[in-house]
């Protein structure tokens, strides 16, 4: 909003210079292709202005999006730690070799009952 405004303000006073840039062209019997130039150019400089503007708050919202997995990531690396402390990987590791395979048998007992159904 703020931006809309300073962007609306500086839209009138860029007006009001090419006005006066106008009259001064008129008074001193200036080159009329230099005003055309200046007011082509002091639009483009409007144009390039609102781009920067939109790039700098999309940097912003980046840097804030970046700061926040930063710190998810630091959370989670100090959990890790701490699961870390209490938990033995070797243990886990035997605990799923023996349920991998009753699980794998579990299934296959279950799938060839289905069968037997599956062909009545």
């Amino acid at each position: 909003m703020v931006t809309d405004q300073n962007h609306s303000s500086d839209a009138s006073r860029e007006q009001e210079v090419i006005r006066y840039t106008k009259i001064l062209v008129q008074a001193f019997g200036l080159d009329k292709q230099n005003a055309e130039v200046y007011s082509a150019l002091s639009g483009e400089n409007r144009a390039l202005k609102k781009q920067l503007e939109d790039y700098h708050f999309q940097y912003n919202t980046l840097e804030k999006k970046v700061k926040r997995l930063e710190r998810d990531v630091k959370s989670l690396e100090t959990e890790l730690e701490d699961l870390n402390e209490y938990v033995d990987r070797e243990t886990v590791v035997d605990i799923i070799h023996e349920i991998v395979p009753s699980l794998i048998s579990k299934k296959d007992k279950s799938s060839s009952y289905l069968s037997v159904f599956r062909r009545i």
